[in-house]
């Protein structure tokens, strides 16, 4: 057995024992703060990342439709004026353009009403009959391609409801026909694609492309 006069030997290994407590202590209190503070962010930005995270699962969805996709289309209206068209697809019979709409709740809508409405909660929003806009863009994609087929729907979130029905033209995200799904879209006829080539080559022409 090993006799310590002065006590040094166990000093030291106290101190040592001390430092090492203390150092993981320091860490685990890190460590607490951290996932407290990230928590404490999270929750500030809640409703940002849940939009963020509706956005991500709506393009994902979208993205899904036809066999190929043209974003971001400047249309000519020939009127010296255009159309911006975000997203057309190539289906196996039509061109297909769908337009996005960001509104949930409840929508009360009709083809021939000048505004439609919209309820969250207890409030109530209004906005232009948006199939105003799908109609004039149609036609502007009608002066390029001609005689193809082509037809537009507005499509809406998950989150959106019609208590009152809807036109035939409105879908809602999980309700999307298969026939217009890429898995059902592998044969596009030809004047289809013929179609679809002018609209390509309108696409490289367009400012910023070339």
């Amino acid at each position: 057995m090993i006799r310590l006069e002065s006590g040094t030997v166990e000093t030291e290994y106290l101190s040592r024992y001390i430092q090492l407590d203390t150092g993981f202590t320091t860490i685990i209190g890190i460590a607490i703060i951290t996932i407290l503070a990230a928590a404490v962010i999270a929750w500030a930005n809640r409703g940002r990342i849940i939009a963020s995270l509706q956005n991500w699962k709506s393009q994902r969805c979208l993205n899904s439709i036809g066999a190929q996709q043209i974003r971001g289309l400047i249309c000519p209206d020939g009127l010296d004026g255009s159309y911006y068209l975000d997203r057309l697809v190539l289906t196996q019979d039509q061109i297909v353009l769908i337009v996005y709409q960001p509104f949930g709740g409840n929508i009360f809508c009709s083809e021939s009403i000048s505004e439609w409405t919209q309820i969250v909660g207890q409030k109530s929003y209004k906005f232009r009959n948006p199939l105003f806009e799908l109609e004039n863009q149609l036609t502007a994609l009608r002066l390029v391609i001609g005689d193809a087929p082509v037809r537009g729907y507005l499509v809406f979130g998950r989150d959106a409801e019609f208590p009152k029905g809807h036109p035939d033209c409105v879908l809602r995200q999980d309700g999307i026909p298969e026939y217009l799904l890429a898995a059902h879209c592998s044969s596009p006829r030809q004047a289809v694609q013929d179609a679809w080539r002018k609209l390509e080559a309108l696409k490289r022409d367009m400012p910023g492309n070339s």
